[in-house]
């Protein structure tokens, strides 16, 4: 069967994020899955800092499995740091009570959940850093933009003191988190 949007489909290339009316290349072939995991890079952490706090909005109509992993980068060891996850609504932890270990959860739709991890050194004047990492569902759905499909859930982090204030210099917004893939 010819090609009828010069797409290539004929020749079995496979691009990402292909979004194309020719009824050979709907579907036909398995796209891969493209990682999709954002980080903050390294933070320096405020003294003040108590909690490391991470939002994450799910804005699309299905459920989205994400994964939270909030690292000590104290003593260059990039140990875990023990987190609970909270769904919006709920007032006890949903099921990760303290787990040193990243954090998968699948957020229902239009649902917020809030991840809190505690840094368990205390803060040292020689590296006081830490990052967040998130990883997001690989295809997004109903991508908005074919080049550059929106994420599913906005993702957010503050690092905050002991009376909930954020403090300077601990703020991450979504735009800010730069993806990343690790080979």
């Amino acid at each position: 069967m010819e090609s009828c949007c010069n797409c290539d489909c004929t020749k079995n290339v496979v691009r990402l994020n292909k979004v194309s009316s020719c009824p050979i290349c709907r579907g036909n072939f398995a796209q891969p899955s493209v990682p999709n995991t954002i980080t903050t890079g390294a933070i320096w952490r405020n003294p003040a800092t108590e909690t490391i706090v991470v939002t994450l909005l799910n804005k699309s109509d299905a459920p989205q499995t994400v994964t939270v992993s909030v690292l000590d980068w104290q003593n260059c060891a990039q140990e875990e740091m023990p987190k609970e996850a909270f769904l919006c609504g709920e007032f006890q932890p949903s099921l990760f009570n303290g787990t040193p270990t990243p954090l998968t959860f699948t957020i229902p739709a239009k649902k917020l959940l809030v991840v809190h991890a505690t840094p368990q050194n205390p803060w040292l004047p020689g590296d006081p850093c830490y990052e967040v990492l998130v990883t997001l569902p690989p295809n997004p759905v109903f991508p908005t933009d074919p080049i550059i499909p929106g994420d599913p859930c906005i993702v957010n982090t503050w690092g905050i003191n002991n009376l909930g204030i954020p403090q300077e210099g601990n703020t991450v917004l979504h735009r800010e988190f730069q993806r990343t893939i690790f080979i």
